[in-house]
């Protein structure tokens, strides 16, 4: 989970036992309100010290929660189910005082796991379930009575009291199987939009980045075609040197390599050139990524695996897929130019690599942040990279996930929905 998140899920929090504090106040009104008109107004022979005593508890406990509320200190959901736990053993201790089970007020029981189903994830609720019906099984069997309620009805009274046990029981799976549910799908949408959120921020960016490369290249492209032509006449004028004709080379072979990048960028932003587009099988497109891959990384030692049906599907040639493998591919080297493998895997309808490092890995707490912002683990490296590797293979219907290799290193693994890009024989 992200920074953002948890902070966005500790205010939620706050929130909630805020507005949990006030709801609480207005029931010790009116605990008292009913506990006075029961002794005075009904005459019934109530304990009041106890019953008092309790009342006094649970506003002293809701002062203390209010005044820490104030300060700068975080709300976990564990402390959040702790303060509904503290509720549902008050009302039992007046209800215990006060007829037990066959007090009408012991329906006020459901309102904490009400809370609980909205507020909290699963297994707090289910908890909070357990509590409550226990709570009313013991309320059953261990209470004070009301005299004048045992005098007037008598024994019969007793299925009554068995009927608003199942009664409550029905109650707490309503509420745990309808309620839950609710809860969760609101969750669900809440942790929807802020991931849309994150998206939406970061192709902000990426737009941004992209108008700043097509600039770019357009303004590299007359200094390189300068470059390249003066080169060319220098290696025709020093073709005898043997010193200096092979480095002229090597430069050339350079100016071409970063006009091709910009050839690239400038397909990337819609400019795309004559020979791009293509068709090609999947095992083809992957091998002359590979390939190309090799030349520019001589050094690397790669174990390259494909493994599909055959024959492969027929996709067009896309050069951002390509890219992003490339990325990924660097980023391997870089961790670990001795030991890189790579395997492919794919059906009519789903591609699947994995490429594989002995690198220092990542770290877990920074596995988060790949693909959400510019991320790097190399001192001249701006994450870039990675970013835009992420963002296409997104575009393209697929996701990346990072994983700690066995034994050592970093393993990613691609997961990417052909059907943008299989073309109908």
């Amino acid at each position: 989970m992200s920074d953002e998140s948890k902070q966005s899920g500790d205010a939620s929090l706050r929130g909630n036992l805020h507005r949990l504090v006030i709801i609480r106040m207005l029931a010790i009104v009116g605990e008292s309100v009913a506990v006075a008109g029961a002794v005075y107004g009904l005459k019934m022979p109530l304990p009041l010290l106890p019953l008092f005593g309790i009342i006094s508890m649970h506003l002293l406990v809701n002062a203390a929660t209010w005044w820490w509320l104030h300060g700068s200190n975080s709300v976990s959901a564990l402390g959040f189910f702790m303060q509904l736990c503290l509720d549902v053993m008050v009302l039992a201790l007046l209800l215990y005082f006060a007829g037990g089970a066959t007090n009408p007020f012991v329906s006020l029981l459901l309102l904490p796991l009400v809370v609980a189903a909205v507020v909290l994830a699963k297994a707090y609720v289910w908890v909070m379930a357990l509590l409550v019906a226990v709570v009313y099984a013991l309320l059953m069997a261990l209470f004070q009575p009301m005299p004048h309620v045992a005098s007037s009805l008598g024994h019969d009274f007793d299925w009554h009291v068995l009927g608003m046990w199942f009664s409550f029981l029905l109650g707490v799976a309503l509420i745990v199987f309808f309620v839950l549910r609710m809860a969760e799908s609101l969750r669900q949408r809440d942790q929807n939009l802020a991931q849309a959120r994150e998206r939406e921020m970061r192709d902000e960016k990426l737009v941004a980045l992209g108008t700043l490369a097509a600039g770019a290249a357009h303004e590299l492209g007359t200094p390189l075609s300068t470059m390249a032509v003066l080169s060319k006449d220098l290696e025709l004028e020093y073709a005898d040197d043997a010193d200096l004709a092979p480095r002229l080379a090597i430069l050339r072979q350079q100016i071409k390599r970063c006009k091709e990048t910009l050839s690239m960028i400038s397909a990337s932003a819609g400019q795309m050139k004559a020979g791009s587009g293509g068709r090609l099988s999947l095992d083809d497109f992957l091998n002359k990524v590979i390939a190309e891959w090799r030349v520019r990384r001589p050094q690397a030692q790669l174990c390259f695996r494909l493994e599909g049906t055959q024959p492969a599907p027929l996709i067009v040639s896309e050069e951002g897929l390509g890219q992003a493998i490339v990325t990924f591919l660097d980023n391997a080297a870089d961790s670990s130019p001795d030991d890189i493998e790579m395997s492919c895997d794919w059906d009519s309808g789903c591609l699947q690599m994995t490429i594989a490092d002995r690198g220092e890995g990542i770290a877990p707490e920074l596995r988060e942040q790949l693909g959400k912002k510019p991320f790097s683990t190399k001192a001249e490296g701006h994450g870039l990279g990675l970013l835009l590797a992420h963002a296409i293979i997104e575009r393209l219907g697929g996701y990346v996930t990072v994983e700690e290799r066995e034994g050592g290193g970093a393993c990613v693994r691609v997961e990417l929905d052909l059907t943008s890009l299989l073309i109908d024989v």
